[in-house]
């Protein structure tokens, strides 16, 4: 049984810069969401229902300045050398249990209802093909999970993946290594960590109390091919009550991980050639991470009920025959989660 405790009235009022990577989250009077300080400790654990399948929208988008200057740093977006790029998943999941053990191993079927990706750029060019990521559409795989939501088994999850990696080189045998640009390890970010705050718990069953702090790792997902990995600090901030519905609001900070993700798969394997802009670019140096996050989760349900990670990438590359010319690159990052009721 889950347990919690809270008092007060404050209101959780949360701000996000979505480009600028900055974080307000403040407290006031306004309307019937409360935040109040609590005793503790606070019990949070992954809680399916039979039978009763979840809906999810996530959104991946980021906005990436190329600095194609010649040698040095020079202020990005201020320069004629500097190209401007954004890109933008968008994805509905259902997830639906399938066999439900509160003290044991649930097995979760999620199917992709929807998978749109949009992209632009300071040339004009947008996308000329589907992208590898909107094949996720009528998709499904099975995540087996434990109570706390570590997940066990990630197998159907990883066919899946390898699947998408292929369409990520069309139909053209000829050319079958030079890969399109896709965004499948955005899609991977979301999903093989969605439970990964209240799954990196230390010692879940003694419960949180407030502004206690836990670490964990995430995905960083980049316009090119990466495994690259981000450093997570979790705080449990406070509980709000939102008109009688108890969420636990858990902030993170983000910093570069110093090695990449090694248990996290690629979509591909072997050698290649990318298409457009990045395919000219190699040697990706990613020099810093920096960023923020904020979930709020359903205490009572054990259900996330929104989250939001946003973090700023330097990056640096160099350009194939080119000596002496130094690419840089910004990379200004949003993941959100929002559960649909």
């Amino acid at each position: 049984m889950k347990k919690w405790f809270f008092s007060g009235a404050a209101l959780i009022v949360l701000g996000v810069s979505i480009f600028g990577c900055q974080q307000q989250v403040s407290t006031e009077t306004v309307g019937m969401a409360k935040s109040a300080g609590f005793k503790g400790p606070v019990l949070l654990a992954v809680d399916f229902k039979p039978d009763v399948p979840l809906k999810y929208n996530f959104v991946c988008e980021r906005r990436i300045a190329l600095d194609m200057g010649s040698s040095g740093r020079s202020k990005k977006g201020n320069n004629s050398n500097t190209q401007n790029f954004t890109e933008k998943l968008e994805v509905e999941m259902v997830y639906k249990p399938v066999k439900v053990d509160p003290y044991g191993y649930t097995v979760i079927e999620a199917t992709c209802e929807s998978a749109k990706v949009t992209r632009t750029s300071s040339g004009g060019r947008g996308q000329l093909r589907a992208d590898a990521a909107e094949f996720l559409a009528g998709k499904s795989f099975t995540l087996k999970i434990t109570p706390i939501g570590k997940v066990t088994d990630y197998s159907s999850l990883e066919s899946l993946i390898k699947e998408l990696g292929q369409k990520a080189f069309g139909g053209d045998r000829k050319r079958s290594r030079i890969k399109d640009p896709d965004m499948i390890m955005d899609f991977v970010a979301t999903q093989w960590s969605i439970w990964d705050s209240v799954s990196s718990i230390k010692k879940p069953l003694k419960g949180l109390k407030k502004n206690r702090k836990w670490d964990s790792k995430l995905l960083a997902p980049m316009p090119f091919v990466s495994k690259v990995g981000r450093d997570v600090e979790y705080k449990l901030a406070d509980v709000v009550d939102d008109n009688g519905v108890s969420l636990a609001l858990i902030t993170s900070n983000y910093k570069l991980s110093k090695l990449p993700l090694k248990e996290v798969p690629l979509p591909y394997s072997g050698s290649f050639q990318m298409r457009g802009t990045f395919g000219f670019l190699q040697g990706y140096k990613v020099l810093s991470i920096e960023g923020t996050g904020w979930q709020l989760y359903d205490i009572e349900k054990g259900l996330i009920k929104s989250d939001t990670q946003q973090y700023k990438a330097e990056v640096t590359a160099s350009i194939f025959g080119l000596g002496g010319v130094e690419p840089n690159i910004e990379i200004n990052q949003m993941i959100t989660t929002t559960l649909i009721e």
